[in-house]
């Protein structure tokens, strides 16, 4: 699936942007609530909009978020993220914290119950209602940016196992911020293709930001990663849009001028 990361604010995010998304080929869209502050978690408006198109919206929260979560599922996103996880508590915590509404057993960190709004307008209003609406229906990223995660071996497949369990949820790899702090991009690349390796023997979708050529993309593919996004923020895209559009006449000039 190809997906993007958002860093427009909700309150100038415009309907033919979601257009334009949806119609390149982007699946989801994650509105990056970690660095950008209040102004890019999204409301009820702005996920009814992605999700017209289409668009599976997730919310990234801070690190310290664990209430949040829930409180943006029941806001209309369809998955949230959680970055720099560092133990397999941090996992169990924000996998907890995803189990909206409540499930069977107890739960120490799970958002109560909040009515949603279905597709039909309904309101979910009681327990049955809002479980059928919401079960198995929302997706769980934990970010794997850290050397611990990366590189521990034991960690990781403890951490792989808690996802596993849950079902729809992704380890999604920050392979920059690990770089920054590991400061070996090399054991940094060798560590996500171990990641990708074991994730896929549990059953745990892998995605990630990832550049370069289609051939890079590609590899990533082979590698078995299955969420992939450019390195290109949202708000870029309409200047990548518009140098695309001018690129043949600075092409038809520069053969106007040799010539």
């Amino acid at each position: 699936m190809l997906g993007l990361f958002n860093d427009i604010p909700r309150h100038q995010l415009r309907e033919s942007d979601a257009r334009a998304w949806a119609l390149a080929g982007f699946e989801f869209v994650v509105n990056d609530g970690e660095h950008s502050g209040n102004e890019l978690l999204y409301g009820r408006e702005e996920n009814a909009m992605l999700q017209r198109y289409g668009l599976t919206p997730i919310q990234r929260l801070p690190r310290e978020a664990i209430s949040a979560h829930g409180d943006a599922l029941a806001c209309g996103a369809r998955g949230t993220m959680r970055p720099y996880a560092l133990t397999l508590d941090d996992a169990t915590t924000y996998v907890e914290a995803m189990d909206f509404p409540v499930g069977e057993g107890p739960r120490r960190h799970a958002r109560g119950a909040y009515p949603v709004r279905a597709g039909d307008g309904a309101m979910t209003f009681t327990p049955d209602s809002l479980r059928e609406a919401e079960a198995d229906r929302t997706l769980a990223c934990l970010q794997f940016e850290t050397e611990e995660y990366l590189f521990d071996e034991g960690l990781r497949q403890s951490v792989l196992e808690v996802l596993s369990k849950r079902g729809n949820a992704c380890a999604f790899v920050g392979a920059l911020d690990a770089s920054m702090r590991c400061g070996d991009a090399e054991r940094v690349s060798k560590g996500v293709a171990e990641l990708c390796r074991d994730a896929n023997e549990v059953g745990v979708a892998v995605g990630g930001v990832v550049g370069g050529d289609a051939a890079n993309v590609l590899r990533h593919m082979r590698m078995g990663m299955r969420l992939v996004a450019p390195p290109v923020f949202a708000s870029d895209f309409a200047l990548h849009g518009a140098v695309d559009a001018a690129a043949p006449f600075h092409e038809a000039l520069a053969s106007f001028n040799s010539s």
